[in-house]
C-alpha cells in the first residue's frame, strides 16, 4: 500500500537524521519501529505523516508518487499520527478539541458525533472526562483524546509514537487489543516503541533503525536479545549496585490537601524520603501524582499541609517540553537553566565556560546532537530527556524528584538513567521517584507507596510487598 524509498533527511543545523531508509507498509499489518533515541524512527514517520518533507527520496501510495505539503495532505490520504508530544488546545475541553474537526467556527458536537466518540473510547477501554479542559488533564488522558481523534478521522494508516508510555498496564492491554482489531479491519498500524515485549506481542514485522539507517527487519519470533543488539550494538551492562542504607529525612510531607475545580486531588498525603533512599510512588496516572509533584516543586499551592525539604532540590519533570526546556533556544542555554549563576561574573555570563559545560553533558550522557549551539527542538525526544536528566543531576542536590524520568527512552538509555538515579542515591541524596512503570518501581525502589484517588493507600519496604499487592492497591482493592 505504501512505499518509502531511500528517504534522507538533513535538518538546517546539519543533523543528518535519515540516511536512505526504505520501508514498505501493507494493508492489515502492524509494523513495530524500534531504535534508540535519535535513530530516526519518529522523523521517518513524521515524513510519512506530512509533518516534515524529505531532503531526498520518495513516498509512493498505491503505485502513485505523492508529496505532502503538510499533515492535512496526509490526512486526506488516510494517514494519521498520534505524536508523543500532543497537539491539543489546552484551554479547550476534550469535547471542544474534537469539535474543531468540524471546522474553525467551533460549531459544536452533535449527539451523533458524541455517541461515536464515546463508542470509540469504550472500545479502547479509555475513560475520558469530556468536559474537562485538556490543560488540567493528566498526560495519559490527553493521549487518549489524541488516539480517539485519529480514529474518528477514519485513518487507514495509524502511526502511534510511543503510544503506551502514558498508559497503565490494563490500558496497554486494551490498546494492544484495539490495534489487533484495527488490523482485522484491514488498517495498517505503525507502532513506534522502545518496549521490546510490546513490539513482540503486537507486530507482524519489526523494523530496527540505528543512527538514521535501517539495520534490520525481523518477524515476530525474533529473540529480544537479537533486537537489543540490532538497536544499540553490543549493549553495555551497567552496574545497578545499591550501597548503604537510609539516613536522615531530606523530604517530609505531612497531611497535604489540594483541590482542582472544587474536587480534591490530594487527600491528606503524608510521606518521607531519606538520604540513600529511593522512595517510589506507583499508581495509574491521574490519581494525584501530578498534583503532588506540583506542590513539592512549588508550582501549586496546597489547600493545607506541610512540606519540608532539607538542602538543594533537583526536578526531572514528566513533560520536558513545557517544564524543562525552551525548545527554540540552543542546547547551551538549556544546559544552564537553573544553574546559570555558576557561569556568571559581575552580572555577565561566561558563554565560553557555559559551552564547555554543555559539551561535557552532551558527551557524558551520550546526547546525540551536533554540538552546544544546536536548537533543542532539533533533538529527538529521548535526547532532549537525556539533557534534562544530565542538567538536573549535575546540581549535586540533596533531594531529587524524578517524575516519569525514563518516559519515551530506549532500552539502553533507560538502563543508564536507572544507574544515574542509583548513583545519586548511593552518594547520599534522597530520590522521590514517581512512575507508572511498575517494572521501574520494583527495580529501583527501597520504599514503595501507591497512590489511588489522591491518597497514599499503602507504603512498604520494597522487599516486603508483592506485585499482586501493588496491583490491587493501584486498582483501589
Amino acid at each position: 500500500m505504501i512505499q518509502l524509498r531511500e528517504i534522507h533527511k538533513v535538518f538546517p543545523d546539519g543533523t543528518y537524521a535519515l540516511k536512505g531508509v526504505s520501508l514498505e507498509l501493507k494493508p492489515g499489518e502492524v509494523v513495530a519501529l524500534l531504535g534508540e533515541n535519535g535513530a530516526g524512527k519518529t522523523t521517518l514517520m513524521k515524513i510519512l505523516a506530512g509533518v516534515y518533507e524529505p531532503t531526498r527520496g520518495e513516498i509512493i501510495i498505491e503505485g502513485k508518487r505523492v508529496r505532502f505539503k503538510g499533515a492535512s495532505d496526509a490526512f486526506k490520504a488516510g494517514i494519521a499520527m498520534v505524536h508523543q508530544h500532543l497537539s491539543l488546545v489546552e484551554e479547550l475541553t476534550a469535547l471542544e478539541n474534537l469539535a474543531l474537526l468540524k471546522g474553525p467556527l467551533l460549531k459544536g458536537v452533535d449527539k451523533e458525533m458524541r455517541a461515536r466518540l464515546e463508542d470509540l473510547a469504550r472500545s479502547l477501554g479509555f475513560e475520558v472526562d469530556w468536559n474537562r479542559p485538556v490543560g488540567e488533564m493528566p498526560l495519559g488522558m490527553r493521549q487518549r483524546v489524541e488516539i480517539i481523534k485519529a480514529l474518528y478521522l477514519g485513518a487507514r494508516v495509524l502511526i502511534l509514537d510511543e503510544p503506551t508510555s502514558l498508559l497503565s498496564p490494563p490500558e496497554v492491554k486494551g490498546l494492544i487489543d484495539t490495534v489487533r482489531r484495527l488490523k482485522s479491519e484491514g488498517r495498517t498500524v505503525v507502532f513506534i516503541t522502545h518496549k521490546i515485549p510490546e513490539a513482540l506481542s503486537v507486530a507482524d514485522r519489526i523494523v530496527v533503525l540505528r543512527r538514521g539507517e535501517k539495520v534490520g527487519e525481523f518477524g515476530p519470533n525474533v529473540s529480544p536479545d537479537m533486537l537489543v543488539e540490532a538497536m544499540v550494538g553490543k549493549a553495555k551492562a551497567w552496574s545497578l549496585e545499591r550501597r548503604g542504607g537510609p539516613g536522615e529525612e531530606v523530604l517530609a510531607v505531612k497531611d497535604l490537601w489540594a483541590y482542582e475545580r472544587g474536587r480534591p486531588v490530594l487527600q491528606g498525603v503524608s510521606l518521607a524520603v531519606r538520604r540513600r533512599e529511593i522512595h517510589a510512588i506507583a499508581g495509574v496516572e491521574g490519581n494525584g501524582q501530578e498534583a503532588l509533584v506540583d506542590v513539592l516543586v512549588s508550582l501549586r499551592r496546597p489547600a493545607r499541609g506541610e512540606v519540608k525539604i532539607s538542602g538543594k532540590l533537583a526536578y526531572i519533570p514528566d513533560d520536558r517540553h513545557t517544564r524543562a526546556m525552551v525548545l527554540d533556544l540552543p542546547l547551551v542555554h538549556n544546559a544552564i537553566l537553573g544553574v546559570h549563576r555558576r557561569f556568571s561574573k559581575a552580572g555577565a555570563l561566561d558563554w565560553g565556560r557555559a559551552r564547555e559545560f554543555a559539551q561535557k553533558l552532551i558527551e557524558e550522557f551520550s546526547v546525540v546532537a551536533p554540538g552546544p549551539d544546536a536548537l533543542a527542538r532539533s533533538l529527538s525526544g529521548g535526547n532532549q530527556q537525556k539533557l534534562v536528566v544530565a542538567r538536573e543531576l549535575s546540581k549535586g542536590a540533596d533531594v531529587v524528584i524524578a517524575h516519569q524520568p525514563t518516559r519515551g527512552l530506549d532500552v539502553a538509555t533507560t538502563e543508564y538513567v536507572h544507574k544515574l538515579l542509583l548513583d545519586v542515591r548511593n552518594e547520599g541524596a534522597g530520590v522521590l521517584l514517581v512512575s507508572s512503570d511498575l517494572d521501574e518501581v520494583l527495580k529501583l525502589a527501597d520504599t514503595i507507596s501507591v497512590m489511588y484517588r489522591g491518597r497514599i493507600v499503602i507504603t512498604r519496604p520494597a522487599g516486603s510487598i508483592s506485585v499482586e499487592e501493588i496491583g490491587k492497591a493501584m486498582a483501589g482493592l
